[in-house]
């Protein structure tokens, strides 16, 4: 079953992603996902909302993000362990183009060489139509700095955005936007240690912005002009950018590459580098990096879209064929060598982490060039490091008794460093020697009594499923993942793959997986320097071992603890046979009572007898894809305004690890392996959402999974006992930012206190239990009216039979079961300090007015969404262009869709303290100018014509329409919304603007958070 991983699952399901294989960011590898922990090792340059405050009806209509996907990002930082977030890669030198014995490239990917040297890739793709993704690959990145260069190779993806040789400065970013790009969401770049990317996703494949953006991307590669006025103004944006990632996960990551590399230069080379080089480098030093390794042969093009191969081919030559290299090039830096260490142990002490242990092995680079055999090799491997973290999974799930929150074991070869096996665990408070146990003795029971075949079985037909639904949607994925999967490939020198071939390699590794062939393949990891331990934790670390018992700290009782978890004999797991799936009948189908099309929508209604609604819209977005929701119930409406709000942990995954009546969670994903089958729990504003997606061929199966977990839910305290566990480190990190601080209160803040909207305290999260969800959603379970929402690679007829099974089939619903709270108020104009416990340079300010919900008067709030994209072009030029002093400043509205006089308007940025009154005067100095003079043509046009754009795109995606057909059967509001949004955004005027800006943004209705430091 390839369930959505809940929360408490992150640490595992990113174990087991970097356990496939050693290039896993290729897409070759055994398994292919993204990584969302990679930023803490690359630094990404485009602005980023401070706070989660996005409009419903905003250029990109954002599909609900359940919390249990948003922590799964914190989590991973909370835990700082390294394999959950080191992607594999590699720096062996390469011909022009990579082969690979064994294996075909990828036929529908034209290649080609530049006589100067420059590689390029070219892949027809019409999804989106008339889109394409361009990606510009720099071979070089921190490892290749020197020691007074610490921080350039990320100051000078910087720069090139800065003023050129044919492009002055300001009108890089300008004359993308006038193209439809976003700064950020369509035009970014990114530094890591060997690699710095350029990205651009073209809202239109004319010549014209096909041209613009060869001509920008050439202008990058060997323009840049590193003007001494603009470079002092960027050197305050970097050092912001410094301050926004500077934290105790931070720290501990550097600690950990130290420990684990000890006298290689991977710790001492993190992409954002050192202060003092930032503050003091002058021009000639950049531009002595930029003209080393800024050079053709250095250079990969990908593009990717929907045009014609040929035109694209000329194109490049055109623009890039003269390209040459300034100068004498530069050299690849040294990677040291793995040190040779028989063990050793460390513990990392900071206020802010998470109690995380880890073992690893650590051995030199396997540089083995890509071929056949190394990919069955390390397939096979993989293979037994997913059947070990499915182990370790068993004993985190086993609630307040388990050892561990979550754990799980990988591989990794980050730049080629060394090749690292690490296991990891999480645990609560004070228990770090139980989970060093744990992981200590599954690792060598796997190694002592091998694995068995039903284990072997279970992970390859999840796999397999996964991958034959790759292949099966082949030719609809979108053109920006494709160009993405081919860079990471460039970059870690294998071959692209296309997802055929994946599934064939995959079935050649079935076939050859046996119980004796994986712990064969297996046993290499766990050798080299080790076994190292490494123990981060909020608090001094202290323990009692031996006979007599000894107290003993730090590394000290970490070593003792490790030596006392060997003494322990280890016997072979006895595992249960699966379970049949009980949940093929909810009673006699549903019957029919209404079938109707909703507008032009292409969406289909449908009224079972027994009360449920199902909605229903085929597409050819993306094959064999196939999105569901069900929502019922009150949502936050429903919760108590003033008493503690569960939705913390119910979006985390506490009630859906909590399995079924009939299976525990853990069964259910026995019992359904090879299925593509998930659930989800989310609280939105006015519904509880269960989600799922599947395939055509599963959809039954899926029906099945969420209809059981409405008709017999589980109610068991294991999901729940695990996700309180990790409380004290959850409240300890977001306490550690100001950013963090934010995003803990700020919402309630702008509700007046309603807790509704607020994240409990420590002490009530301590003492919570799933009785509280219980209490709140049984009711909604049992009673409440059920809509079904599907969109995908389904036809009216397959949604139809497999809802009435299901859903059709349940008991009459009552009709609404739960009251709904009072209406959200907006706090009276004032001012609040919030204080964090982070370093002394970081703080946070977010400005606020109250405004309109958008059934409210959805004119007014559509003109407030263009208003703030203009805002944040305002802010992006004068808070981080001109004043450099944050690396992010953003504005946005959030138009309520279920209180029609409920909206927020804000901006927010993070710098430092002394910045933050200047940056409220700024706002307010931007908002008086906007509510006196209308805006311009041509800022309107960048304003608008990203916005339009994104609008376009996003209706081609089924997350869309699962998002925005909710509530169309009943809501007569809804499908006009849907039908005038791009002639609304497309109609507003620079008068609709500044009269919004006029009834909205008084400056004296102004809220105001701040988030300063703590004082001593």
């Amino acid at each position: 079953m390839r369930a959505t991983q809940p929360c408490c699952n992150a640490a595992i399901s990113r174990a087991r992603v970097v356990g496939q294989a050693k290039r896993a960011r290729s897409s070759n590898s055994l398994a292919q996902r993204a990584d969302p922990a990679a930023a803490v090792f690359s630094f990404t340059c485009s602005p980023v909302p401070l706070c989660s405050i996005l409009p419903l009806d905003s250029a990109v209509p954002t599909p609900r993000i359940p919390m249990n996907l948003r922590l799964t990002a914190s989590m991973l930082a909370i835990a700082g362990g390294l394999l959950a977030t080191v992607p594999a890669t590699r720096a062996a030198e390469a011909p022009a183009w990579v082969s690979a014995a064994g294996l075909t490239p990828d036929a529908s990917i034209r290649t080609g060489v530049l006589a100067n040297g420059m590689r390029y890739a070219i892949r027809r793709n019409t999804t989106p139509a008339h889109n394409a993704s361009v990606r510009l690959l720099i071979d070089t990145g921190s490892l290749n700095e020197t020691e007074e260069q610490r921080g350039l190779a990320h100051f000078i993806e910087h720069m090139v955005f800065n003023g050129s040789k044919d492009v002055p400065e300001g009108e890089f970013v300008q004359r993308l936007q006038r193209h439809g790009l976003r700064f950020g969401a369509d035009t970014n770049a990114t530094t890591d240690f060997e690699h710095t990317i350029y990205k651009l996703d073209l809202p239109e494949t004319d010549a014209d912005t096909v041209d613009t953006a060869l001509f920008l991307l050439r202008q990058v590669a060997d323009k840049a002009l590193f003007d001494a006025k603009s470079l002092e103004r960027e050197r305050g944006v970097v050092l912001a950018e410094e301050r926004t990632r500077a934290g105790p996960q931070l720290n501990q990551l550097v600690n950990q590459l130290d420990f684990l590399y000890p006298g290689q230069p991977i710790g001492q080379r993190l992409p954002i580098g050192l202060t003092q080089v930032i503050q003091g480098a002058p021009r000639e030093r950049l531009k002595a990096f930029y003209d080393a390794y800024y050079r053709p042969e250095r250079a990969t093009l990908v593009i990717v879209g929907d045009f014609d191969v040929d035109q694209i081919e000329a194109k490049i030559r055109q623009q890039f064929g003269d390209w040459k290299g300034e100068g004498a090039a530069g050299a690849n830096g040294s990677r040291g060598t793995v040190a040779t260490r028989a063990g050793d142990a460390r513990v990392f002490v900071g206020t802010g982490l998470s109690t995380a242990v880890s073992i690893s092995w650590v051995r030199p680079p396997d540089l083995d060039a890509d071929s056949r055999p190394e990919r069955v090799r390390n397939s096979l491997s993989a293979l037994a490091l997913q059947i070990l973290n499915r182990r370790i999974e068993r004993l985190a799930a086993l609630g307040e008794k388990a050892p561990l929150i979550a754990g799980g074991a990988g591989r990794s070869q980050p730049a080629d460093i060394g090749d690292t096996t690490q296991l990891s665990a999480i645990t609560r408070p004070g228990e770090w020697q139980k989970g060093l146990a744990a992981i200590e003795q599954e690792q060598r029971r796997l190694l002592t009594f091998g694995v068995t075949q039903a284990e072997i079985d279970r992970e390859l037909g999840e796999r397999r499923a996964a991958l034959a639904a790759s292949v099966a949607g082949a030719d609809t994925r979108f053109s920006s993942g494709i160009a993405d999967t081919i860079i990471a490939a460039v970059g870690d020198k294998v071959v692209t793959l296309s997802p055929a071939d994946q599934l064939a390699l995959f079935d050649e590794v079935a076939r050859q997986a046996t119980p004796a062939t994986v712990l064969a393949a297996v046993k290499p990891l766990f050798t080299g320097s080790g076994p190292l331990l490494y123990l981060s934790s909020p608090t001094p670390v202290m323990g009692v071992t031996g006979k007599p018992p000894l107290v003993r700290s730090g590394a000290s009782a970490l070593q003792a603890a490790f030596v006392e978890s060997q003494a322990v004999a280890v016997r072979p797991t006895v595992f249960a046979a699966a379970r049949p799936w009980p949940y093929t009948s909810f009673g006699v189908p549903g019957r029919v009572l209404e079938q109707r099309v909703l507008g032009d929508t292409g969406a289909t209604a449908v009224r079972f007898a027994n009360g449920v609604r199902l909605i229903v819209k085929p597409t050819a977005f993306a094959k064999d894809q196939i999105l569901v929701q069900a929502r019922l119930g009150g949502g936050k409406r429903a919760l108590d305004p003033a008493a503690v709000n569960p939705e913390w942990a119910i979006e985390g995954g506490a009630v859906i690890l909590g399995g079924t009546g009939k299976l525990s969670y853990e069964q259910m994903q026995q019992t359904l392996a090879g299925k593509i089958a998930g659930a989800s729990l989310a609280v939105d504003d006015d519904r509880f959402v269960l989600a799922g997606r599947t395939t055509p061929a599963d959809l039954p199966t899926q029906m099945q999974l969420l209809a059981a977990n409405i008709a017999d839910p589980g109610w068991r305290p294991t999901g729940w006992d695990r996700y309180r566990g990790l409380a004290p480190a959850i409240q300890a990190q977001l306490a550690s930012s100001p950013g963090g601080v934010m995003g803990r209160d700020a919402q309630a803040l702008l509700h007046s206190g309603d807790r509704r909207w607020a994240l409990p305290s420590l002490d009530q999260m301590s003492v919570s239990n799933i009785s509280q969800a219980r209490a709140l959603l049984a009711p909604a379970f049992a009673a409440a009216p059920i809509e079904v929402v599907m969109v995908g690679d389904v036809t009216v007829t397959d949604a139809i039979r497999a809802t009435r099974a299901t859903f059709g089939a349940l008991p009459r619903r009552r009709g609404e079961a739960q009251a709904h709270g009072p209406d959200p108020l907006f706090p009276k104009p004032g001012e609040v300090t919030l204080t964090h416990q982070g370093r002394k340079d970081q703080a946070a300010a977010l400005v606020a007015w109250p405004t309109v919900g958008f059934y409210g008067n959805s004119r007014d709030a559509r003109t407030l969404n263009l208003l703030a994209e203009i805002i944040q072009l305002r802010l992006t030029q004068k808070v981080r262009e001109e004043q450099g002093i944050a690396y992010s400043p953003s504005a946005s509205h959030a138009p309520s869709e279920v209180w029609d006089r409920y909206g927020v308007f804000s901006a927010a940025i993070e710098a430092p303290p002394a910045t933050l009154a200047g940056f409220v005067d700024t706002v307010r100095g931007i908002v008086t100018d906007l509510r006196t003079r209308p805006v311009e043509a041509d800022e309107l046009q960048r304003a608008q014509k990203p916005l339009l754009e994104g609008v376009a795109r996003t209706r081609l995606t089924n997350a869309y329409w699962l998002t925005n057909l909710a509530g169309a059967a009943d809501d007569p509001r809804v499908l006009p919304k849907i039908d005038s949004q791009v002639a609304g955004y497309r109609s507003i005027t620079p008068a609709m603007l500044q009269a919004a800006a006029q009834t909205y943004l008084d400056t004296g209705r102004a809220f105001v958070i701040k988030a300063v430091p703590a004082k001593p």
